[in-house]
């Protein structure tokens, strides 16, 4: 899995270390269905302060697209953690949806009762 880290604020910075061991460990059992995650910090009101302090993470699933989330908080630490609580949540939904078989339609099964 190849991490990609944007900060735009200088102060988000000293988070690179953290946010890479934290996405390992998030993602240790998704983490071949991943190919590219892409994590980025904003900082949404600039010096004004607030809770504004914004965490994306962009994840590259193998087979399944794209997946993106956002967290928003009054730290930079808070909302990495959202948006990984976040991320994990939508991934595992995202995989456990493709693997369940499509259900057929009431009007499909007439038809093929009809035609049998």
């Amino acid at each position: 899995m190849q991490i990609v880290f944007d900060a735009k604020p200088t102060e988000a910075k000293p988070l690179k270390d953290i946010t890479v061991e934290r996405l390992h460990f998030a993602l240790r059992r998704l983490a071949q269905q991943v190919s590219t995650a892409r994590v980025s910090f904003t900082d949404v009101n600039g010096p004004r302060g607030g809770i504004d302090k914004h965490a994306q993470i962009q994840l590259h699933l193998e087979s399944h697209g794209t997946v993106i989330v956002g967290a928003t908080a009054r730290n930079w630490r808070t909302a990495l953690e959202d948006a990984l609580r976040r991320i994990v949540a939508k991934v595992v939904k995202t995989l456990t949806q493709a693997k369940r078989p499509k259900r057929q339609s009431m009007k499909a099964l007439a038809l093929v009762q009809t035609e049998g």
